[in-house]
């Protein structure tokens, strides 16, 4: 009866580039919010009674 001959390993083969590594997600975006309300410094001279007071008096 022959002999099994001996059966050498399996090739291996070597990855040329470094294992995958997972891409880190890119950062969130802030959910968007309303911006703040721009209230003027001055007053509202379009409105009636809203004027600043070094204005002259109405002319009659």
């Amino acid at each position: 009866m022959a002999s099994n001959p001996e059966i050498p390993p399996p090739d291996t083969i070597d990855p040329q580039s470094p294992a995958e590594v997972p891409v880190e997600s890119p950062p969130s975006e802030a959910p968007f919010a309303e911006p703040p309300e721009i209230e003027p410094d001055t007053p509202n001279v379009d409105q009636p009674d809203r004027g600043p007071d070094e204005l002259p008096p109405p002319p009659d």
